[in-house]
């Protein structure tokens, strides 16, 4: 009996240890996985707090903006008559003799969403011609168009005398592309 005890006791002492220290790698390791599971939580709610946050103060800008929106559509939505004489404006303003040489409607840009509308660019070729000057502040004017447009290329040249000029006459021609969201015929 002696024996027994003395053989077996370690083993059963060891068998318990190994018991214990299962039962606390098991409990470290639930205590670990309730600890992810709760910063994931945290985590989840934190996000959809600051997207909630994010889409009341979207919503409040919108609000806030109305007008001015209502203003910028107003502006993008000019039709291609208002175009004309805007451009034949900087002639009268700057006196200078403005030709609008062409429009022409580009391809649509269509917007990524269905409530956006379609960008239709139309782009002119104007002549001017007179003093250089003048022809300067032309081109000034036709930079400060009252809608979204670019003056993408602008060529001065010269006029020689023997061509019908003056002594100083100039001539310039430029290319603007005009944005707007005015329906266009073709």
């Amino acid at each position: 009996m002696h024996n027994f005890q003395a053989t077996y006791v370690p083993w059963l002492v060891l068998a318990f240890a190994l018991i214990a220290w299962g039962a606390v790698g098991y409990f470290a390791w639930s205590v670990s996985g309730a600890e992810t599971a709760r910063v994931s939580r945290q985590t989840a709610l934190a996000e959809e707090a600051a997207k909630f946050e994010s889409d009341l103060r979207m919503h409040a800008i919108a609000r806030a903006t109305r007008e001015e929106r209502d203003a910028l559509e107003r502006i993008a939505r000019t039709d291609l008559l208002s175009i004309v004489e805007a451009i034949e404006m900087v002639g009268e303003d700057a006196d200078v003799r403005v030709a609008i040489l062409q429009i022409a409607a580009g391809d649509p840009i269509s917007a990524a969403s269905p409530d956006v509308p379609t960008i239709r660019p139309v782009n002119a070729v104007v002549e001017a011609q007179g003093a250089f000057g003048r022809l300067v502040h032309a081109a000034a004017l036709l930079q400060a168009l009252p809608f979204p447009s670019e003056v993408y290329q602008m060529q001065f040249e010269r006029i020689p005398p023997e061509a019908g000029g003056s002594a100083g006459g100039w001539r310039f021609v430029a290319r603007i592309r005009v944005l707007t969201t005015a329906d266009i015929s073709s």
